[in-house]
């Protein structure tokens, strides 16, 4: 299975992105929130006792059993930040190595403008996603969201590109490797 891995910042247009491969490259679309809002459906609180373990856990069973049915091109959506989630993601690539999943980390990184633009959008404010500029610009100002180190990585800056510009920039990468 070939797994594009979406990652950047709140608001990068991660989602956005990930819908593009989904109507347009035959993608199957696995976002983050599917994973986090299962999650808050039974803990009290984000991050709340082994949260972040569970929520982890479903996302790796999700991956293993699309692997398992065959899927052949899946997107998965995360935000993560490559400083303070390194353990977390080395245990991803270790696992995607184990379960033989061709992994394409791709970090989605417009400018903080845009990133702040984004940020007030319904479809935000309807959802457990960052929604309020405070918020956002302090987590902006505490983490530094760098890339996933791995041989198929790729930055991509979509300040001033469309969804579907990014998705065939995506597609370009996948044939060259």
């Amino acid at each position: 299975m070939q797994l594009v891995w979406l990652h950047g910042p709140p608001a990068a247009g991660k989602l956005t992105v990930a819908k593009a491969l989904q109507s347009k490259h035959n993608f199957k679309l696995f976002h983050n929130h599917l994973a986090v809002d299962l999650s808050m459906a039974i803990y009290d609180a984000f991050g709340d006792k082994d949260f972040h373990h569970f929520t982890n856990s479903i996302r790796r069973q999700t991956l293993s059993k699309a692997n398992e049915l065959g899927v052949e091109r899946m997107v998965m959506t995360f935000m993560t930040c490559a400083q303070e989630d390194r353990k977390e993601i080395r245990r991803y690539l270790d696992f995607f190595e184990s379960e033989g999943i061709e992994v394409y980390p791709v970090q989605i990184l417009p400018r903080h403008d845009v990133l702040f633009s984004r940020s007030v959008s319904p479809e935000r404010q309807q959802s457990h996603k960052i929604s309020c500029h405070k918020h956002l610009s302090d987590l902006l100002s505490e983490w530094k969201f760098l890339p996933i180190e791995h041989k198929n990585a790729l930055q991509i800056d979509n300040s001033e590109r469309s969804p579907d510009d990014v998705a065939q920039q995506i597609m370009s990468h996948l044939a060259r490797r």
